[in-house]
Parts: C-alpha cells; structure tokens; sequence
C-alpha cells in the first residue's frame, strides 16, 4: 500500500506527534509498505531520508499553553497534491486533521485526487473557542473523512464536546527495541546519589517549573541528588536562570532525540509534571526502560497510569507535594523496583507492531 504520512511535526522537531509519525511509517516500511511522510521545512533540519518531503515554511506560534506549529508557503494545497501525485499515493493519513494547516490542506488535495483520508487526533484541551465558533464548517470536514482515529478517550471526550464522529481508539506506541533497561539498579540511588530526571521540551505547559521549586526539599534529605533536564525550548534560558540557586544539582544537557534511552536508563526516577497532555509518550519510554515515576495527576495521564503500579500520580502543579512524593520513592529501593517491572509489563501492550495491526486495519476497511 502506498500511504502518506502528513504532519505539522517532525524532525527537528521533538515531541509525541513526531515520535508518532516516524515510529509508524517505520513499521509500515518493515512490512513493505511504500511510505512518504509529508511535513515542513524547518530551520537546522538535517538531510532527510528519501521517504520524507517537505513543503512551505513552518513557523512556531504560542497555542494551547505550548509553543506549536503551523506551515506558510504559495499553493500549498498544490504543492501537497504534487507530491501525492508524484509517490502515487493510495491513502492518506493525517495528523490533527482540524488544525492548520497541513492537515486539512492535505484532506482538501486527497479529496481532489478522490482518495480517502484517515485522521488521528492527538490533543486534549478543555475548550476551544475556535471549535465553539467554527464548529459548522469544521463538522463539514470532519464527515468527508474516512476514518477518525484518537490516541485516548480523553481527546475523545474533549472533541466530542464540539462535533460527531465514529471515533476508534488507538494509543501512540513506544519502540520496545529502542527502550529497554540498561541494567542500572534501585540501590544504586544509595550508592552513587539519586538521579531524577526530566525529559521534554521546555515550554510552560510541561512544569519544569515545579520540580525546580521541589529540588530544595529533595536536596535537603539527599544532598547528593542531581536533577538531569533533557530538553531544549524557548524558555531555556528563564529555566537556567531559575535553576541557579540551586547549583550543580541541576544539569541542562540540552535537545535529546537517539539519546533518550541512555537518559532514561541512568535516572532513578523519571519526574513528568506536565499540566497538559492527551496521553504521555514519554510515560511508556521510561516504563519500557524499566524506570519508575512521578506523573502529574491529569486527564491525558490518568487514563494510561490510573490504578496501575508503575506510577505515582501527583497533585499537578504544587511542588510540596512533588517533593514529598519523590521522597517517598526515594527512600524505598524495593517499591521503586516494583514499579520498574510493572511498567515494563505495561508499556509491552503499546509496542509498535501491535499499535500497527491496528491502524493497518483501518487502512484496510476504508480502502474497500
């Protein structure tokens, strides 16, 4: 099957939309499939692979409490139906196919060609003005799609609020071959210092903010502690500058991508206080790594982490209570390490081939 991939977010770009995209078109092109991931140009992008092309300009904006993206350019919509035309494409699968630009863009250019369009929805948001105003014509796109596909019922319900749909469940994945553990041991938070890490881009929504205001107390018990933030954003500079009192206790090591096991690996504890999210990508990598954690006690996290072991939930946003809950881990080797072997048992039910059985069989029933 010949099927396009089409996203706002690729590399250079990191996040869950990205992993998403690159992680499926890989397992679609393991199994023979012919692939082509259509995304923007974007600055210190490197030399692609042949499988991916890039049309317009991507500009970052300030959206839903994150820095986002969305593509400029002439013709698009041309430009998109090129390269359909070009890899003689038989389905098209788009990402967030009610936000601009390239989404609905490329719905618009499959439309013409008369192929079906599959979308899958990853973002949960409370509400959203534009959805409230716009909601007709939006509805209208929305019924010209083949299929609807959302990564959690949390953006289920959120998007539910505004239009109808046949909406299908299907998770994001992780890469079970690429995570693992790397045999680092609970005890060795005693031997060597604890390590905590915080993994993601550095942007307001995701609370680096609060484990910074959560480190004095954590210090204060296990002097030795180090706090390794992996990720880079707009605000890195504003998250130095906070971070300052603190010392060498905290360590920036920048923009991650092929990396990240080995950070998941070395850390005691993964610390995720996001305030916003529709499921947590970064939640299975470290579970596949066999790493325990603090998750912020959310809609988008909830769903996944909610009554099972591999994970604390956290009051969102308040960093006495971060501090005591990374405490408590801390000062238990044993529950950390059942919560390693919980968590590896559960990210196995969201590897890759399995969450690719599962969107190949929605190809499938739309192109018949």
């Amino acid at each position: 099957m010949r099927t396009a991939l089409v996203t706002e977010f690729y590399y250079p770009h990191l996040g869950g939309v990205t992993e998403h995209v690159h992680h499926l078109a890989q397992e679609l092109r393991r199994r023979g499939h012919d692939v082509t991931v259509i995304t923007s140009r974007m600055k210190n992008a490197k030399r692609d692979t042949p499988f991916v092309r890039r049309v317009g300009t991507s500009r970052v904006i300030y959206s839903n409490g994150a820095f986002a993206r969305i593509t400029t350019g002439w013709r698009l919509s041309h430009q998109v139906e090129a390269v359909l035309r070009e890899a003689k494409v038989e389905l098209v699968h788009v990402q967030d196919g009610l936000a601009p630009v390239l989404g609905p863009v490329a719905a618009r250019a499959a439309q013409r060609l008369g192929l079906p369009t599959v979308a899958t929805f990853h973002s949960w948001f409370p509400r959203s003005v534009g959805y409230c105003v716009f909601r007709r014509p939006l509805q209208r796109r929305l019924d010209r799609l083949a299929a609807t596909i959302a990564v959690s019922e949390p953006v289920v319900r959120a998007l539910s609020r505004y239009f109808t749909a046949r909406w299908e469940i299907i998770a994001n994945g992780v890469d079970l071959d690429q995570f693992h553990p790397n045999g680092r041991r609970p005890s060795d938070a005693d031997d060597y210092g604890p390590r905590l890490l915080f993994l993601g881009r550095l942007d307001p929504r995701n609370g680096l903010d609060t484990v910074l205001a959560a480190m004095p107390r954590i210090l204060a018990r296990y002097p030795a502690t180090e706090l390794v933030v992996a990720g880079d954003g707009p605000l890195r500079r504003w998250y130095e500058r906070m971070a300052r009192p603190l010392g060498r206790s905290v360590r920036f090591v920048g923009r991650v991508n092929g990396e990240r096991p080995t950070r998941y690996g070395e850390a005691d504890l993964y610390l995720c206080p996001t305030t916003k999210a529709s499921f947590g990508i970064t939640l299975l990598e470290a579970m596949a790594c066999g790493i325990p954690l603090l998750a912020s006690d959310i809609t988008g996290f909830r769903e996944l982490l909610g009554g099972g072991t591999a994970a604390m939930l956290v009051p969102c946003s308040d960093p006495a209570a971060w501090a005591d809950a990374t405490l408590r881990l801390l000062s238990d080797p044993r529950r950390r390490a059942a919560m390693g072997s919980a968590g590896r048992i559960q990210a196995a039910q969201y590897a890759w081939p399995r969450i690719t059985d599962q969107i190949l069989s929605v190809y499938e029933r739309v192109r018949h």
